[in-house]
């Protein structure tokens, strides 16, 4: 008999949710399961399910897995009633309680709140009621984030820390700065500048154990995001627009400027994404007969196996001649030797001369932005007037050759202006050897880059093949390297 009572006794299923949202603050997950669980034994119900999603707002549409499983539930005629805290904890958009009544309505599902007693949505004055709250609800969502970013705005306008996560190289104030973080952001900063990487500077403060502000290891990205920071250079930044902070910078604007200057110089060079080469000499060799761009193939050995290769292209992709096609000659060898020149070189004075004109006029190499983006947008212009029939394909193609042909021509300008302080990198306690074993190879092709202007390879000649350079069946007498004066 007691088992037929049980089972006549409503179903109840209970929703909890708790977020931000000041209704409900205070009352966690565990405190509104225990008030459902009462009301549900005053109402002589028994519990068939509970469902939560904590930390998820009900307003802003995102999804929340426990209440679409509730409604799973009522659809499956699992249920027979519903026990919520309050409304809000169910649902605060009038879109959502549309839902929710066209799923519990045909089921004669009933809603009973703690706070508000039952909500009956089998009567169009039930409904109302249920459709007035929700609509209130919303209206306190909505002027309560108004007024959140009115005050974000003004605080914002004052130059005033917007505080949360405390960024590298300040105290958790935001107006203070940190005493051994603060000098590693100014290194950082120089560093690029100067032409280091943003991953080589970040293997570099890894290596000395230095740690972001959560105490992890450095990647390219942090060390990125932390020199780009508005507030080194004493600038608020709010929803895209910059107001001038109330704190004192960390380094100056016009080093930000430069430090612009220089991302957005790589960018337009080559691109967005890093210039990540494979190869220490991509772009530095060139074949002694026709003076083509050698290109790097895997080129098979005697012994059936492949290595890479500097080969004369004799076509390009689209079947124009570019080349003669007559050199190839294996990558290591080549490297070897190149490497060893430069060691020997770096020995001579003319080291010191180098780093002396290393130096970058920022104020040439922003005129040569500008005459790139102009350039750019000629090109654009360009298509635009083909693409709109204001111009013949033959005009068109002239037309892109030449503006073409300019803003390449453009870009090994700028490739010339770019920031080379690798040697001024090299540690005092290193030898140019050990910097050179130590760095990586965006490193490396920065050396290359301030000494060499490029490297010719010729055929071989007979006899080649009894030359010996270390362990390589190599002639270096056919690699000839052209230094930069």
């Amino acid at each position: 008999m007691r088992g037929t009572e049980y089972m006549q006794r409503p179903r109840f299923a209970i929703y909890t949710r708790i977020s931000r949202d000041r209704v409900g603050a205070g009352l966690g997950v565990e405190r509104q399961q225990q008030d459902c669980q009462a009301l549900i034994a005053q109402l002589g119900g028994h519990i068939v399910g509970s469902y939560s999603d904590n930390d998820i707002s009900a307003y802003s549409g995102k999804h929340r897995p426990g209440y679409e499983a509730l409604l799973q539930a009522i659809k499956d005629g699992l249920v027979d009633a519903v026990a919520v805290w309050h409304q809000d904890r169910l649902l605060r958009r009038t879109i959502d309680l549309e839902n929710y009544i066209a799923v519990c309505q045909p089921l004669e599902v009933a809603t009973h709140t703690v706070k508000a007693g039952r909500l009956d949505l089998t009567t169009p004055a039930g409904r109302a009621v249920a459709k007035t709250l929700a609509a209130w609800a919303s209206y306190e969502v909505e002027t309560s984030t108004d007024r959140v970013k009115a005050a974000k705005l003004q605080a914002a306008k004052a130059g005033k820390s917007s505080g949360g996560n405390r960024a590298y190289g300040w105290l958790q104030n935001g107006v203070d700065q940190h005493p051994d973080e603060a000098p590693v952001v100014c290194e950082i900063v120089k560093r690029f500048i100067s032409g280091d990487s943003w991953n080589s500077i970040a293997l570099d403060l890894n290596k000395r154990r230095i740690p972001t502000a959560k105490g992890k290891m450095w990647t390219a990205i942090n060390v990125s995001n932390v020199a780009q920071l508005p507030r080194h250079y004493g600038v608020r930044s709010h929803n895209g627009q910059e107001y001038k902070a109330a704190w004192a910078p960390l380094l100056s604007q016009d080093t930000r400027d430069e430090l612009l200057l220089v991302i957005k110089r790589g960018q337009t060079i080559h691109g967005r994404r890093t210039h990540a080469r494979k190869h220490l000499l991509t772009g530095f060799v060139f074949c002694g007969i026709c003076g083509n761009k050698m290109n790097i193939i895997n080129a098979q050995q005697r012994d059936g196996s492949y290595s890479p290769a500097f080969s004369c292209r004799k076509k390009d992709h689209r079947g124009q001649e570019v080349g003669c096609g007559k050199v190839k000659r294996k990558k290591d060898p080549v490297e070897d030797l190149l490497i060893d020149c430069i060691m020997y070189r770096l020995d001579t004075p003319d080291l010191a001369r180098m780093i002396a004109n290393q130096g970058t006029d920022t104020a040439e190499l922003k005129a040569r932005m500008r005459d790139y983006d102009t350039q750019s947008l000629r090109l654009q212009e360009i298509l635009s007037l083909y693409s709109t029939n204001e111009m013949t394909f033959d005009e068109y193609k002239t037309a892109k050759v030449a503006a073409t042909a300019r803003l390449e021509a453009l870009g090994r300008e700028l490739e010339q202006k770019s920031p080379r302080n690798s040697m001024g990198l090299i540690p005092a306690d290193q030898s140019v050897r050990e910097a050179w074993d130590y760095g990586d190879l965006h490193w490396r092709r920065q050396l290359v880059d301030v000494l060499v202007e490029k490297v010719l390879i010729y055929p071989k000649r007979p006899g080649d093949g009894k030359a010996r350079y270390k362990q390589w069946i190599f002639n270096p007498e056919r690699i000839e390297i052209a230094w930069k004066n």
